[in-house]
């Protein structure tokens, strides 16, 4: 009871347990720090520290290329990186390949309006101006006439530069890289100015009352553009054109042709691809129906698993024989564009 009078305690409270216990609780108690460059005093006891896990911690990052996100790629914050996980393998490891197919056309389809938009912005910039702007005559002819003349402008170019961007093969592939896709952008936008001074070259020729400019090609001026006879469109190719090709000006044709047969190329791209995912799917599917025939018989097993559809039934064309045979005696379109080009 030497508690109740105040003095302190001085013997050891762990006196009476066991050894091995002590051993235990002694194992159990934190390490102290030591900050870096200071020594342990002597006499001090070391802390025990379990090898395995000190090596783990002293080991450098995960030796492997730094991704393209960072910006140091020197080497500096390397260690920030080394649990990083790109988005496309989170997509990947959450979505279908046939999911990830209908994204890619999606986002496909959304990032070639966008760039049609972007070269489109001076036209919309004058719709928008005469909706919005002017003086008081101004108004008044844009609430008759709905501003006809601008918003006409802007529709067709739009629908053009979708076109060149189409021809031009615009984010043909998943591997594609942003400058590619911003040449293929510009160049499309030279293109279209090009066909417009056509046009106005043509108005100024009858307006004169002078003969009218030869017509060239659009892709290549140093060829003459080729006639409704020379493009050589399959009758499939031909039958997914808005408008048929004798319909359209003539110097409308060869964009509209081109642009019909890269997006083909790119449909059978993915066509592909899809079919390679199919064919991995019916491959599960008939291991499934073999062991339900097995057990319910042949009527029932293919009850529940129906044969796969017959893939023979669906149109294939040849890109390269399409890009072959598209014009005769033309080179293909990605040598006609392998130059580096400049917007304007």
């Amino acid at each position: 009871m030497s508690w109740f009078w105040g003095k302190k305690q001085t013997q050891d409270p762990t006196k009476s347990l066991d050894s091995d216990l002590k051993d235990f609780l002694d194992s159990q108690q934190p390490r102290p720090y030591i900050p870096t460059g200071h020594k342990v005093p002597l006499g001090a006891k070391k802390p025990e520290v379990n090898n395995d896990e000190a090596a783990k911690e002293a080991a450098a990052p995960e030796d492997r290329p730094l991704p393209a996100e960072s910006l140091f790629q020197d080497g500096r914050y390397k260690h920030l990186w080394k649990s990083y996980v790109p988005q496309r393998d989170v997509v990947e490891a959450n979505t279908t390949p046939a999911q990830r197919l209908l994204d890619a056309k999606k986002d496909r389809k959304a990032s070639l309006s966008q760039a049609a938009l972007e070269n489109c912005a001076f036209e919309e910039e004058l719709k928008r101006t005469c909706f919005q702007e002017g003086d008081a005559v101004n108004r008044i002819r844009a609430r008759l006439t709905m501003c006809s003349r601008e918003t006409k402008a802007f529709n067709r170019c739009f629908q053009l530069q979708a076109k060149f961007l189409q021809a031009l093969g615009y984010r043909g592939s998943a591997f594609s890289s942003n400058e590619e896709d911003e040449r293929i952008q510009m160049h499309a936008d030279k293109l279209y100015h090009r066909m417009m001074d056509y046009e106005a070259a043509v108005d100024e020729a009858k307006a004169k009352g002078q003969p009218i400019p030869p017509l060239t090609s659009v892709f290549n001026p140093n060829r003459p553009a080729p006639t409704i006879d020379e493009i050589n469109l399959p009758q499939g190719l031909a039958r997914g054109l808005k408008r048929p090709l004798h319909e359209l000006p003539a110097h409308e044709r060869e964009v509209a042709a081109r642009a019909v047969l890269q997006e083909t190329k790119i449909a059978q791209t993915y066509a592909d691809d899809f079919f390679k995912y199919t064919t991995t799917l019916n491959e599960g599917r008939q291991e499934r129906q073999k062991k339900l025939v097995d057990l319910f018989g042949d009527t029932l097993g293919k009850f529940f698993v129906p044969d796969a559809p017959d893939q023979s039934e669906i149109p294939t064309f040849d890109p390269t024989k399409l890009d072959r045979d598209f014009w005769k005696d033309d080179p293909p379109i990605s040598k006609v564009t392998s130059a580096p080009v400049t917007k304007g």
